[in-house]
């Protein structure tokens, strides 16, 4: 299921808020996903752009167990058995993409905060290859500095260590499936491609677009890095709390397709679907961590901790002479 055809299901349903009025990218649409709550939110007219803009369509376990068809309480266990057993994707012809300029100023790339060092792409996921360790999936926030220029947040995990080895262009896509969203929020052994997690959830389309194999998505972004640095900051982090200003590596947009009528997908800062992407894939890690020494039941990653720094684990009580040995 495409984001465009979930959005459309969660209209149907009743589920979704239809914002139809022209509404500002600047601080107005933070605003009113802060009144929605964990309600999806479509807003078709964003002042300056000319395509719509969704959010909150992962804002909480039931929409996304709804997206992939099975009840909130058998999350856990499907993401288990997706990670555990990986499918090859579908490929397909990219038949339905237009390029435009590649000019970020055409998409409506949201200023959050009066704190916040710039405009930032949220919901974009980079997607990388490396001749040996395969295709990573990963999400990394990107703060606008120019009209195809972005500063990218990334940690000293995969995606940099495909920048070590010699990487310089990759993809970024955005407003792709949520099962895809979730497998590129899952952290999986290095070498082991998310997209085999993504294909195992639900059937996962690739195609080929700038010479580039990427999970079909409304817009699809080749980028390459520049080799400069420059400030990236202030952000809103998961806990709420402003992530400080450091150096970061600065990226350029070399091509940009779109789908017809592509819906532009961000995510909050810290708000509900922020905390739902962050937080949920990591407790299929930390249930495989516990099941090595002891009998996992279940994990939840409480909202009390930001979804983040606070976790439930239940586990199933053994034989004191077995608990002794170990």
């Amino acid at each position: 299921m495409s984001l465009r055809e979930f959005v459309e299901r969660l209209e149907r349903k009743g589920l979704l808020l239809k914002v139809k009025r022209e509404v500002s990218p600047r601080y107005e649409i933070t605003s009113l996903l802060l009144k929605a709550g964990e309600r999806p939110v479509k807003f078709e007219r964003v002042k300056g752009s000319s395509f719509p803009l969704v959010s909150n369509v992962c804002a909480s376990r039931e929409l996304v167990a709804l997206a992939l068809g099975v009840k909130p309480s058998d999350l856990l266990r499907t993401l288990l058995r997706a990670i555990e057993n990986p499918k090859e994707p579908e490929r397909m012809e990219a038949r339905e993409y237009r390029e435009l300029p590649p000019d970020l100023r055409r998409l409506p790339i949201l200023l959050h905060y009066p704190f916040d060092g710039g405009k930032y792409i949220t919901g974009g996921i980079v997607v990388a290859e490396d001749p040996e360790l395969g295709t990573n999936l990963s999400f990394h926030r990107m703060m606008v500095t120019g009209k195809d220029r972005v500063v990218m947040r990334i940690l000293p995990r995969h995606f940099h260590t495909f920048l070590e080895r010699g990487l310089k262009e990759f993809a970024v896509c955005i407003g792709c499936d949520v099962h895809v969203l979730l497998s590129a929020a899952t952290s999986l052994e290095l070498g082991r491609s998310e997209l085999g997690m993504a294909s195992a959830l639900r059937k996962t389309r690739v195609v080929e677009l700038g010479g580039l194999l990427v999970p079909e998505a409304e817009m699809v972004m080749i980028m390459e890095m520049t080799g400069e640095e420059r400030e990236e900051g202030p952000f809103l982090d998961l806990t709420g709390t402003l992530d400080m200003v450091r150096k970061q590596k600065v990226a350029r947009v070399k091509r940009l397709f779109v789908k017809e009528e592509a819906l532009y997908h961000a995510i909050l800062p810290a708000g509900p679907e922020h905390k739902i992407l962050m937080g949920m894939p990591r407790e299929p890690t930390i249930f495989r961590e516990v099941n090595k020494v002891c009998e996992c039941k279940d994990v939840y990653l409480t909202p009390g901790g930001c979804s983040w720094l606070h976790a439930v684990v239940s586990i199933r009580k053994g034989d004191r002479t077995m608990e002794k040995k170990r």
